[in-house]
């Protein structure tokens, strides 16, 4: 008589089967507590990385809230004017009377007038802090650097150049600020609420970097639709192609144009004599692309960040304090122009 064949054992080992050999044991629910926890924790973490690529997150970015007149970044800037009034003298010449009529340079009726433009940074009337009328309490300036994917985006800005351009914003304007900066990408450029986007971003690099076509559209709806001004610095090497493709792309009906020396850019908060060249890697003078009357690119041709370093990049204390101007006039410009805007949107300007 053969004796039975014992049944061979068939081990499932799907762990979605109930059967799986994961569930059955003494510890089958243990071994079931740590798959579930498992998996739970692979959904979370996709789907927080998921959400940071949403189209629909949206960014946001305040001013400085000024409560009165900015006293701090005013400048008078006095023209004396002297008009010196002819005296027309008729005379008969049949009249019997000699008449010597003097020289009219000489004749001594001088008016003298004194006109002045003021510069305000912010908005506003009354005693308080310097700022924005379009601003929000208890918000500190922020400077905003564009992270880019290639290329060396924090080129100089390693080296304290931000946080001393920073400092020195608001030293001089009085406005409080914090020396922790904010990096943007250029999709997160697109995502900005309207009304609420950094007024200017700084950009710098001494090589190429990429950027896709979403990347392209993101930098245009900052740059029109949101108002914003990319203020770009060449450190040379090829980031001058790259910055200039990129513009080309996203501005394609505006051609960037050597900013004259005369333009109020330059002129307020402080009066400067054009663009300080500093190294000149691609140029001496500054380039723009403007659109309805407004800078919305600025590009500095010769590393203005070299110069805010701690080092200064080697240049000389002159050149040092040209370079913090320049960045003075170009944030307090952006913003004071932002904020009026702003209070248009909201039906709140003058």
């Amino acid at each position: 008589m053969s004796l039975p064949v014992s049944a061979s054992v068939c081990r499932v080992w799907n762990p979605f089967r109930r059967t799986a050999v994961y569930w059955q044991g003494r510890h089958g629910r243990l071994r079931r507590f740590f798959a579930c926890s498992f998996l739970g924790h692979v959904v979370l973490i996709l789907a927080i990385v998921g959400s940071m690529f949403i189209p629909g997150c949206k960014k946001t970015y305040d001013l400085v809230k000024g409560s009165g007149k900015p006293n701090a970044m005013i400048r008078q800037m006095k023209i004396e004017v002297k008009k010196v009034q002819r005296k027309k003298i008729l005379v008969n010449p049949n009249s019997p009377i000699i008449f010597e009529t003097p020289p009219l340079e000489l004749t001594p009726l001088n008016l003298k007038e004194v006109t002045a433009n003021e510069y305000k940074v912010g908005q506003g009337d009354g005693p308080g802090p310097a700022g924005y009328a379009a601003g929000r309490d208890g918000v500190r300036f922020v400077f905003v650097r564009v992270h880019y994917e290639g290329g060396n985006w924090d080129f100089n800005l390693r080296n304290g150049a931000d946080e001393n351009m920073t400092k020195e914003f608001g030293k001089r304007s009085h406005m409080p600020v914090s020396t922790v900066p904010q990096d943007v990408t250029f999709l997160e450029l697109g995502r900005y609420v309207k009304g609420r986007a950094p007024p200017v971003v700084f950009m710098a690099g001494s090589y190429g970097f990429r950027f896709d076509a979403r990347e392209v559209k993101a930098v245009r709806s900052y740059l029109l639709e949101n108002r914003g001004m990319i203020f770009a610095d060449n450190g040379g090497n090829q980031f001058h192609g790259a910055f200039l493709l990129l513009m080309r792309q996203a501005l394609p009906e505006i051609a960037a144009v050597e900013i004259p020396d005369d333009d109020p850019i330059y002129r307020a908060p402080y009066a400067m004599q054009g663009c300080p060249p500093l190294w000149a890697h691609s140029g001496t003078r500054a380039l723009g692309w403007k659109k309805d009357g407004r800078w919305v690119a600025f590009y500095h041709q010769g590393s203005i960040s070299d110069a805010w370093k701690d080092t200064h990049g080697g240049t000389s204390a002159e050149s040092a304090e040209q370079a913090y101007q320049l960045g003075v006039n170009l944030l307090a410009q952006a913003m004071a122009g932002y904020s009026e805007w702003k209070l248009s949107l909201e039906g709140r300007s003058k």
